[in-house]
């Protein structure tokens, strides 16, 4: 029985990733005003930001139960197993939309993986990579998802937010708040918990400040070399960029992989600016 790996594109795979390593991808579905668009990896992220720049409210919905469950089926009629790793069920219903294909399908050997604290982004990519690590090395799909459960454990996502205007806009933030962070100054540092919620852990006035404290939640981590160390940025790397140099001035030698930019899924949200480093610690 062959395992296939399955994701949406909250994880951020790209399309030369998503064909490498041979992962199936059910796509987030954008609504942007009166359109809606499927994140498929195949639309540049630069329309979405300039779209934004125009006006264009853009947010997420969740991928309806038959675009799993086209998948499952297939896989059924293959005999395959199924691992699917989607983004945390406490920020979208797309777990939930995966597990009600699953019961649709009435096929066993499939299992919905719920990230925990490696809930979207480059960190759900983390367990992506995991997953596809360990059936090429012969794991069925059962062993795959219990590995996964515990893997999560160790993954980590510390970012920076640059504005709060984006998740005003998705309806994630009260306006007010937004404006005030905005007057203020303030850049939120944020992080995702273990049952898969974001977390503000600092507020911090300016970016400097923010800068500062970025580095140092991430100075005296046990960070794994075994392990990809990923840069992500929104729209553009400049702070990203500074963030890898203070790093390195820090004595925070990592082998760290090219920064990659967050998607659209949920760099509607993230908005123009945002940085962090996503990465899995050391094993207790």
């Amino acid at each position: 029985m062959s395992v296939r790996i399955v994701t949406d594109s909250a994880s951020d795979m790209t399309l030369q990733e998503l064909e490498a390593l041979r992962v199936e991808l059910v796509p987030v579905p954008l609504l942007c005003g009166g359109e809606t668009l499927l994140d498929d990896k195949t639309r540049p992220m630069a329309d979405f930001w300039r779209m934004m720049d125009q006006g264009v409210n853009i947010k997420t919905s969740q991928p309806s139960p038959e675009s799993f469950l086209s998948v499952f089926e297939d896989a059924k009629r293959a005999e395959d197993a199924v691992v699917c790793i989607v983004i945390s069920p406490r920020l979208s219903g797309t777990w939930q939309g995966a597990c009600l294909a699953k019961e649709m399908a009435g096929y066993d050997p499939i299992y919905i993986v719920d990230p925990g604290s490696a809930a979207a982004a480059a960190a759900e990519k983390l367990l992506v990579y995991r997953a596809c690590k360990l059936r090429d090395a012969g794991k069925d799909a059962a062993e795959i998802a219990d590995d996964l459960a515990r893997y999560r454990e160790r993954v980590r996502l510390i970012a920076c937010l640059d504005t709060l205007d984006y998740l005003a806009r998705g309806g994630r933030l009260p306006q007010s708040v937004a404006g005030i962070g905005k007057l203020m100054h303030i850049k939120p540092i944020i992080t995702l918990t273990a049952q898969g919620n974001i977390e503000v852990i600092r507020k911090e006035i300016g970016a400097l400040h923010a800068m500062r404290e970025m580095v140092a939640l991430v100075k005296d981590r046990r960070i794994s070399r075994e392990e990809p160390i990923i840069p992500i940025y929104a729209r553009t790397g400049d702070n990203c960029e500074h963030y890898l140099q203070k790093l390195r001035q820090a004595g925070v030698d990592l082998p760290m992989r090219p920064m990659e930019p967050i998607g659209a899924t949920i760099g509607v949200y993230i908005g123009p600016g945002g940085y962090g480093l996503v990465f899995a610690e050391d094993e207790p």
